[in-house]
């Protein structure tokens, strides 16, 4: 056989042996390269966590820091929340509250909601500073709110009112 029958053959024998080749090792390292890269990434993921927890620590720090000097604890009611909210803008403002009602639970576009019923007394510029400091403070939203002027027969004073629902959604 000469030279160039030898080469040929050679050649047909490496093309040929190429698929076996890559079935037999090269196949099984790519395989194994893609399974390092994820689990490399997952290194990653969990030496981030360490870091994200430590976050998340301060975080939660940070809140109940802010419960504690607002006052409010997993014990306090909503309605003990609006309460004290009202009694400080009280302390500095000439508003008195005449009824502060149960809160009224319906179904509102298939959800449940709480609707506080408020009453207070005072001047109407007062009265509108309070709406705005009410809804400032994100309690819930204002659903509705009417002003009405009544009259103490006792006294012959006529005095005005705001009568207000407040809504909070349920959860």
């Amino acid at each position: 056989m000469s030279f160039k029958g030898k080469n040929i053959l050679l050649l047909a024998g490496v093309i040929l042996s190429l698929p076996i080749i890559y079935w037999l090792s090269i196949k099984k390292t790519v395989a194994l390269k893609a399974e390092y890269e994820v689990l490399e990434e997952d290194k990653k993921e969990i030496e981030n966590i360490s870091s994200t927890i430590s976050y998340l620590e301060q975080e939660n720090r940070y809140i109940d820091s802010i419960f504690k000097k607002e006052n409010v604890s997993v014990n306090n009611s909503f309605q003990q929340i609006i309460l004290k909210k009202i009694n400080a803008y009280k302390e500095t403002n000439a508003i008195e509250i005449l009824e502060f009602k149960n809160p009224i639970e319906v179904v509102e576009n298939q959800i449940r909601v709480e609707l506080y019923p408020i009453t207070i007394k005072g001047d109407f510029n007062v009265l509108l500073k309070f709406l705005s400091f009410f809804e400032q403070e994100g309690l819930g939203e204002i659903k509705t709110y009417t002003f009405e002027k009544k009259k103490e027969i006792a006294r012959r004073k006529e005095y005005l009112v705001l009568q207000l629902y407040l809504k909070k959604i349920l959860t």
